[in-house]
């Protein structure tokens, strides 16, 4: 049965995605990470719907309260970012294999920082013992004593830019525009309040622009351009705090980032609405974009030859990506992936949004996700796909970096990709 609670949306009006009046619309049932963090969400909006509201930034204005850009900072591209690598952890065991996986291929690329409370430290350094590290290796992870409750950190940590100086600002957008009807109702949210812990621990001056913003959907090319796909981030941005047109959240995002934003088509489907999902930036001049056999979705392969053509109308040399088959998984008690729930997709089932686009530069490695856990009837498509993937990963680096200077590294990532993320969303980089 799905869900009655009000679900509060926007009218777009026109071509240019106005912001028009909020209508109440009931939400979808919640199929993944991104529609459950929003249903839980829309459930507190709808129990204060007709009562004065109080969101975060009124309540705790000195953790959440907006300031002004600064003005001259720089969002540096992830090819550049050899600073270090975040990461967070949540759970009290040895967290998914692929957040395994990325650590052991960070450490002695990259700095790397692991943000998790201080009782969980000792397991952290227990699992990594037996998956393989080295008494070397462990002594290069720093712990970090943060509390955290998702592994999505590309989310809600957070954004690393330039100030005008050269020093490091950090950006923290608004995670999620709940409410409560007192504030001190407020439910402690730990990894709302990342930003701010963060920067107060290294020193760090936050930047907090007035948008709403997941960083999955926000990608740059380091030379003054970012990017972001229209739909639900426009959505997110009318509600009763604001109600910005888009070209509005484009200029807060740019005034915040000093860049430029470029709005692409967003996917149709049940597909979280984050730009990272189809396209990756290789440098300041070559961006990564995926693309779909029209048998396999017709639709999206159009929308995304349109996004490719945009690109390179901008003057970016677009390298396209195959996009795997779709498959999907039975439902079960979480969207983590299962082997034995992998099945062809026959309308009782849930797609896969499998994407090889949803990868991460490790200094002089490049960490690209690749998926095992297909239906046997698949197994040889997704088999060419994977390879002709990372050959072209490695030929595009090869031709912009040199030979041999960034090596690809496959990694497996069946367990997260069912949630709607893989490799970049649970990753944030710095440089």
């Amino acid at each position: 049965m799905r869900m009655r609670e009000v679900w509060r949306l926007c009218v777009w009006l026109g071509a240019g995605f106005g912001c028009g009046p909020v209508v109440e619309e009931a939400p979808p049932l919640p199929l993944n990470r991104y529609e459950a963090q929003q249903a839980q969400r829309a459930r507190a909006e709808a129990l204060v719907d007709a009562l004065p509201r109080y969101y975060p930034w009124q309540c705790f204005p000195d953790r959440y309260g907006f300031t002004p850009s600064p003005g001259g900072v720089r969002f540096p591209g992830e090819h550049e970012s050899t600073g270090g690598l975040l990461l967070g952890w949540g759970r009290p065991d040895c967290g998914h294999p692929e957040q395994r996986a990325l650590l052991l291929a960070a450490v002695g690329h990259v700095p790397v920082y692991v943000l998790a409370a201080p009782e969980l430290h000792p397991t952290i350094r227990d699992c990594m013992t037996r998956e393989g590290a080295t008494p070397e290796q462990l002594q290069q992870l720093n712990l970090v004593d943060l509390e955290v409750d998702s592994v999505w950190i590309r989310d809600y940590g957070p954004d690393v830019v330039a100030g005008a100086e050269g020093t490091r600002r950090f950006v923290d957008l608004v995670y999620g525009p709940y409410a409560a009807l007192y504030c001190n109702t407020h439910a402690a949210d730990h990894c709302d309040r990342v930003p701010d812990d963060l920067g107060r621990r290294w020193n760090v001056p936050v930047d907090r622009p007035a948008v709403v913003l997941e960083g999955g959907n926000l990608l740059t090319d380091g030379a003054g351009r970012c990017f972001r796909a229209r739909e639900v981030t426009n959505r997110r941005n009318c509600f009763p705090g604001w109600r910005y047109p888009e070209a509005q959240t484009d200029e807060v995002i740019g005034r915040a980032y000093g860049c430029d934003v470029v709005t692409l088509e967003s996917l149709e489907g049940d597909v979280i609405d984050h730009i990272d999902m189809w396209m990756a930036v290789l440098s300041s001049k070559t961006v990564l974009v995926g693309r779909y056999a029209v048998r396999d979705d017709a639709v999206n392969a159009a929308i995304l030859d349109r996004n490719a053509q945009r690109l390179a109308a901008l003057g970016y040399d677009v390298v396209r990506i195959p996009m795997p088959t779709p498959y999907c998984q039975d439902d079960g008690d979480s969207c983590l992936g299962e082997p034995g729930r992998v099945r062809e997709c026959d309308g009782t089932n849930t797609r896969v949004w499998a994407t090889y686009l949803n990868s991460i530069r490790l200094g002089d490695v490049m960490a690209v996700p690749v998926y095992r856990w297909v239906p046997p009837s698949q197994a040889w498509r997704h088999q060419g796909q994977e390879q002709e993937a990372l050959a072209t990963y490695q030929w595009a680096l090869d031709r912009e970096y040199g030979p041999g200077a960034v090596k690809v590294l496959p990694i497996p990532s069946d367990t997260v990709i069912p949630c709607q993320g893989a490799l970049h969303c649970l990753t944030k980089t710095f440089r």
